[in-house]
């Protein structure tokens, strides 16, 4: 099987690599290292940039009509540091999970001792940026999955925004994705705006994280 290199870069892992190369995260267990060598799950846990890997096979990754997948920007990424808040040490978020980084879920239920060390010391902004880049892989990859026209980086950053906070499933079947895909892009502020609710009650950080979404989707400032 042919293979082919892929050169580490910040705030990437196996699994993230594998799901935006390979379209499947499962399939990391496929990459190996330059001396040909299968990663095992301890070895995965310590990329170095720079570090040198091989993929068992080129993508087929779903396409833009540009004719490349699209990856969200420094800007798109400013946008969801703005709305999620940026914490270098643990903390429990409001469903009571431990968290850390950019929203990025160390395990279910709160804090106990046993998240990794790395993490019971705090982390680094760096650090943070580079777990924030590997979570928000899933997000980049389902807007790529699921809208079949063309979009603009601020378009694209503006949806993954919304897919990193609402999940695939909300994404997949609401009427925003389904004004995108017959390119009414000028309903999409007003559709974004629709999801703002959490149990039943508005909440202003949403009202005002889909406002920002809106506008940078209409390639306005926020």
């Amino acid at each position: 099987m042919n293979k082919f290199s892929y050169k580490i870069q910040a705030g990437d892992t196996l699994s993230a690599i594998a799901l935006r190369e390979l379209r499947n995260a499962n399939r990391w267990q496929e990459i190996t290292n330059e001396n040909g060598q299968f990663f095992t799950e301890d070895s995965a846990r310590k990329l170095k940039i720079g570090q040198i890997v091989y993929l068992p096979e080129k993508a087929t990754n779903s396409l833009t009509v540009q004719g490349r997948a699209h990856q969200i920007s420094d800007r798109g990424l400013d946008l969801i540091i703005e709305s999620e808040g940026i914490y270098l040490n643990l903390y429990n978020c409001p469903a009571n999970h431990a968290t850390i980084g950019v929203g990025h879920l160390v395990h279910h239920g709160p804090i106990n001792g046993s998240e990794p060390e790395e993490f019971k010391c705090g982390i680094t902004r760096q650090r943070a940026m580079e777990i924030l880049r590997a979570d928000v892989s899933g997000a980049e990859a389902v807007v790529n999955k699921l809208v079949k026209v063309p979009l603009n980086q601020n378009q694209f950053d503006a949806l993954v925004s919304f897919v990193f906070n609402l999940g695939e499933t909300n994404f997949a079947k609401s009427t925003l994705l389904a004004r995108v895909n017959a390119l009414d892009y000028d309903a999409v502020p007003s559709e974004l705006n629709r999801w703002v609710y959490a149990k039943g009650k508005i909440l202003p950080g949403l009202v005002k994280r889909r406002q920002r979404e809106g506008q940078l989707f209409q390639g306005n400032t926020f």
